[in-house]
């Protein structure tokens, strides 16, 4: 449990492990309550230029060890199943991440089709809204009081429909940088006091509708990310 019980403590670290280690790619994340799990994906390549020495999820580990800014997770790797596994607990809270090899990438992220350099940047992505979200709720609660936030957030891929057309007339040294997907973030706040919600619109930035009815549901951008708003906003 985090000592307060809601969300901004959680993506307050789960954003700081991100800045941390932004090489990580982000294939899931959901947050519910105080309640925080990420599943990451290990890139193939190195930026660092070190060598390696031993199997991937051992030197994250130990990266992870020597560099986290983020007090001293607990670390294991769980070589138990099908593929290895690095699990990353943050004592205190009730954040969780899951490192994966690139071998089990499609079972926990099947909504993106392929890996390639372009995954670099979706963790910064991701990082700034996180952070931008936890300065709104914390906003919201120093200017309307009450019980501290606890939101749902998840995070999604969608396709990109212009890929292919995009890729087609790109050079080839640059179509691994093109995404075929782009990161989207749904946010839903349940149980929000009438002042905690005002504030929070008010900090809004310009509010659309997006998507087919019945489904269609008030978007907004956070640090450029797309993000999917509770109903309420409406």
């Amino acid at each position: 449990m985090t000592r307060d019980g809601s969300s901004i403590e959680a993506l307050a670290v789960g954003s700081a492990f991100m800045h941390d280690f932004g090489t990580l790619f982000p294939a899931r994340l959901k947050l519910t309550g105080e309640q925080l799990e990420f599943v990451f994906v290990l890139p193939e390549h190195r930026h660092d230029g070190e060598v390696v020495l031993d199997h991937p999820l051992v030197e994250a580990r130990e990266r992870i060890r020597r560099g986290c800014a983020v007090g001293a997770p607990l670390l294991y790797v769980d070589v138990g199943g099908r593929w290895a596994r690095l699990r990353v607990e943050f004592a205190g809270t009730a954040v969780r991440a899951l490192i994966v090899m690139r071998e089990e990438a499609l079972t926990q992220a099947p909504n993106v089709p392929f890996p390639g350099l372009w995954q670099d940047r979706m963790s910064g992505t991701v990082r700034l809204a996180l952070e931008e979200i936890t300065r709104m709720l914390t906003r919201c609660h120093h200017q309307a009081g009450g019980a501290p936030p606890r939101i749902e957030l998840e995070l999604a891929y969608r396709a990109e429909r212009d890929h292919r057309a995009r890729s087609a007339g790109a050079h080839e040294t640059v179509r691994e940088f093109l995404a075929p997907v782009r990161p989207v973030l749904r946010l839903r706040w349940p149980v929000a006091a009438p002042g905690q919600r005002k504030a929070f619109a008010e900090n809004l930035a310009e509010v659309t509708t997006a998507g087919k009815w019945p489904r269609r549901r008030p978007t907004t951008r956070i640090m450029g990310l797309e993000t999917e708003l509770p109903a309420w906003i409406a």
